[in-house]
């Protein structure tokens, strides 16, 4: 947490690309505080975590295309369940377009979602589209969660010292991040108690 704080305001927009490819909601709410107390230009930013994401999402998608029965075992390395998988199949024949959606927002489908679009061959370009149009939403929020708390922190920091306004920063990160992993903790729980009432 710390570490990608301090690692965005040393490198800037040379470090935030990598970062939101592999911790796209967390980099994000910080990219929006750093907007906020002037580190960062919104107008730069960002496309940079939109463009992040989307190769993220591109990245799980060929994993998933280029997968097959006899290889299945390892992309469970990237944290993907069986049960996941075929539920998560299922729900693609159906609804493609939704179970993109869902995949972007809902933390129990989230990766194998993405990968099974990819085994499934849904066309890349809709694939991408549909993507692309989650994260522009998705990422917004995000931003705007830590501009808002980036706001309330730039207008008392003139009172404060140069150590203080350190900690400060640190905590409010935090206390962000910790609401973000909340946020995606209940999706899972109420996808997974919606799961129980249905059986």
């Amino acid at each position: 947490m710390s570490t990608i704080l301090l690692l965005l305001i040393k490198f800037k927009y040379l470090i935030l690309l990598p970062i939101i490819i592999i911790e796209g909601p967390f980099a994000t709410v910080i990219s929006g505080f750093l907007i906020a107390t002037g580190v960062f230009n919104v107008f730069i930013a960002y496309p940079i975590i939109i463009l992040g994401d989307v190769i993220s999402d591109s990245i799980f998608y060929f994993v998933g295309r280029l997968s097959h029965n006899s290889i299945t075992k390892w992309i469970l390395y990237f944290g993907v369940t069986s049960e996941n998988l075929e539920n998560a199949k299922k729900y693609f024949n159906k609804k493609s377009t939704r179970a993109i959606v869902a995949s972007k927002f809902i933390h129990g489908i989230g990766v194998s979602g993405l990968m099974v679009s990819g085994m499934l061959k849904i066309p890349f370009l809709k694939y991408l589209r549909v993507c692309l149009i989650t994260d522009i939403l998705q990422f917004g929020v995000l931003l705007a969660i830590g501009y808002f708390f980036g706001q309330a922190y730039a207008r008392i920091g003139i009172y404060l010292n140069d150590y203080a306004k350190i900690m400060s920063v640190l905590a409010v990160v935090a206390v962000l991040l910790i609401l973000v992993k909340v946020f995606y903790n209940r999706s899972k729980k109420s996808k997974a108690n919606g799961a129980e009432k249905t059986n």
